[in-house]
This record gives C-alpha cells, structure tokens and sequence, in this order.
C-alpha cells in the first residue's frame, strides 16, 4: 500500500510556481494510492463474494487487537493450514485430529478485551469455526469432512482479512472449480504452489491462486 503525500501550507508562498507544482504533484500521488486503496478493497469484496456462506463477517477497516490475541489467532490459522495439509493427503484419522487441534485453538483466543465490530467479528468466527469442526468430526467420509472445510476456508480468509493476521506469514488464497460437486472451492495456502485439499492425489495440481492475501 503507497503512502499518501499531504502538501504543505505555505502562507508565505501561496503563489510560487514551485509550490504549486509540487501541490499538484502530491494531489495525483494521492488520487494515484486512493486508487489502489479502492482497488484492493474492491478485490477483496469481489473475491468473497463468490464464497458459498455469504453470511461471514469481513471487516472492511481491520481490527486490530492486542499482540497476544493477535498471536492466538494466527495459531488457529496455523492449525487451519495443518488441516489443509492432511485433506491433501487425504487421511480420515489426521484429519480428525487436524480437527481437535484447531477446536483447541480457537478456544484459547482470549477476546474479552475485543471491542464493536472486532468483538462482532470475532464472535462470529469463533461460532462458526466450532461449529464446523465439530460437525466435521461426526461426518465418516472424506468427502463430507471436505465440504465443511470448504466453509472452514471462508471463514479463515475473514479471519485473516479482519484481523489483518498476514504480517509473518505468505498467504494465497486458492481456488479449485471442480470442488464441491463443481461449484468451486476456495483454501488458503502457505506458497502459490498448487497443492489441492479437496481432491489429493486424485488432482493434486488442479486449481489457481487468486489472491495474495
């Protein structure tokens, strides 16, 4: 994100060319970066709005919470990625216990300091997470277990999106056409390297990112 040039008074030199050109210089860096503001914000609505679950939070304006929520949070996205990994290699038991480590996780984010629309968030996440995996965990197929992770992955991009939990770590959002009976699917992902969760070894390759998060 470019950082918005302010012109500076000068009540002294209102009418020196100079200063005049540097104004319009700093009017276009300004227009030029609310552009890509507007852009990135718009990419951003555009890509949730393909999701299945249109009903998840994402803030517009990211809350930011205190360092150690902040690092609570990125462990339940590290235990989301842990069960990617384990749909990509397509074993029922791991993906179990992917599961309980992730309920873990999210039931250790300490948000009683959470205010407005971060405190909402939030609090909506959370239900969500825990109740997903746990209806993963009472499924018996793997191809069930996908379908909530499907929804599991929607609500990570929120998360990661409203809390802004990106610093540290390289995240891409991936998307696969052929998932959910070709509706389409999104996951999360540490690398651009296609490594596709809902399919394995089946069609490990199939799918594309689109976003860097």
């Amino acid at each position: 994100m470019g950082l918005l040039l302010a012109g500076a008074c000068n009540e002294g030199n209102q009418n020196d060319p100079d200063d005049a050109e540097q104004s319009e210089t700093n009017d276009r860096v300004s227009q030029n970066n609310s552009g890509e503001i507007a852009v990135m914000h718009q990419q951003h609505k555009s890509l949730k709005e393909n999701f299945a679950h249109q009903d998840i939070i994402l803030l517009e304006n990211p809350y930011n919470p205190e360092k150690a929520a902040v690092e609570s949070m990125k462990l339940v996205i590290a235990a989301y990625l842990e069960m990617k990994d384990t749909f990509v290699q397509g074993n029922v038991e791991d993906v179990n216990d992917a599961a309980n480590r992730m309920i873990q996780k999210v039931s250790a984010v300490n948000s009683h300091k959470f205010t407005g629309e971060g405190e909402k968030a939030w609090q909506q996440h959370s239900s969500l997470y825990l109740e997903k995996l746990r209806e993963l965990q009472h499924t018996n197929s793997l191809d069930a277990k996908r379908s909530y992770f499907s929804h599991l992955s929607e609500i990570a991009y929120c998360t990661v999106k409203s809390f802004d939990l990106k610093a540290d770590i390289e995240l891409f959002a991936a998307f696969c056409p052929m998932a959910s009976d070709g509706k389409g699917a999104y996951w999360l992902a540490e690398t651009r390297t296609i490594r596709n969760p809902y399919f394995g070894e089946q069609m490990l390759n199939c799918g594309e990112i689109k976003e860097s998060l």
